[in-house]
């Protein structure tokens, strides 16, 4: 892809810095936006912007296009989770955390961004779900409602926004990170990685850095879909 302009939401975690260092590789400038910005890496600019907040997304768009130029990409990232928490202990607040962080501010981000990347004459915009809504795993419902609605919001965009040469995709990635580790529940990496055809995790720049590198690249004829970035533990799905 060519210097484009490339945001990355919740781009300063595990994975996030990775995507951003496999975007920085190919000429992409890449803003990240972030409420930790102390860990971000491989980016032109780190915005301290909580995503949950309407004022400051509009805030940090209009400061990117007014310093830049203009938006190319959006990676949608940011997500928050509350952990393990069975369905019947679940409440009003995780769902509203969920999605907040999630759909809400996926979907606010795609809004403020579509306007500067249609004018380009198009790009992409992909989104993070998960495996937690695709496969459904114990303890985890609120944060799969959340990534299966984002599913949704993907196939959406992508047949409005598709006449704008906007391609709009989903992935859903395992790779290396503290968050994984956590939701492993302490068994990461042997009873995992014994579920993944590959026997390995994946590489945050390396793997999944890299689909989003082909994603927002200007000849790929794909929009509307998820993609398991996962070695193979997907492929039932």
């Amino acid at each position: 892809m060519s210097a484009d302009v490339a945001v990355v939401t919740g781009g300063a975690g595990d994975i996030g810095r990775g995507v951003c260092r496999a975007l920085t590789k190919v000429g992409a400038t890449v803003v990240v936006l972030d409420t930790d910005v102390s860990q971000a890496d491989g980016a032109a600019r780190v915005m301290k912007c909580d995503v949950t907040d309407p004022a400051a997304c509009a805030s940090a768009v209009h400061e990117i296009v007014n310093d830049f130029g203009g938006i190319a990409t959006l990676v949608n990232m940011a997500q928050a989770s509350r952990g393990w928490t069975p369905l019947l202990e679940t409440t009003d607040e995780d769902m509203r955390s969920a999605f907040d962080s999630g759909p809400t501010a996926t979907l606010r981000m795609m809004q403020l961004c579509h306007p500067y990347i249609k004018a380009r004459g198009g790009g992409a915009i992909v989104n993070f779900a998960s495996a937690a809504g695709t496969q459904g795993i114990p303890g985890m419902g609120a944060y799969a409602a959340a990534k299966e609605a984002i599913r949704g919001i993907t196939k959406v965009a992508a047949l409005e926004w598709g006449p704008d040469n906007i391609r709009v995709n989903v992935i859903c990635p395992f790779a290396s990170s503290d968050a994984a580790q956590r939701f492993a529940d302490g068994r990461w990496p042997e009873s995992v990685l014994e579920t993944i055809p590959l026997r390995r995790h994946g590489d945050p720049e390396t793997d999944i850095g890299a689909t989003i590198v082909f994603l927002a690249g200007p000849g790929t004829f794909i929009t509307g879909r998820t993609l398991h970035v996962d070695g193979g533990s997907g492929t039932w799905r």
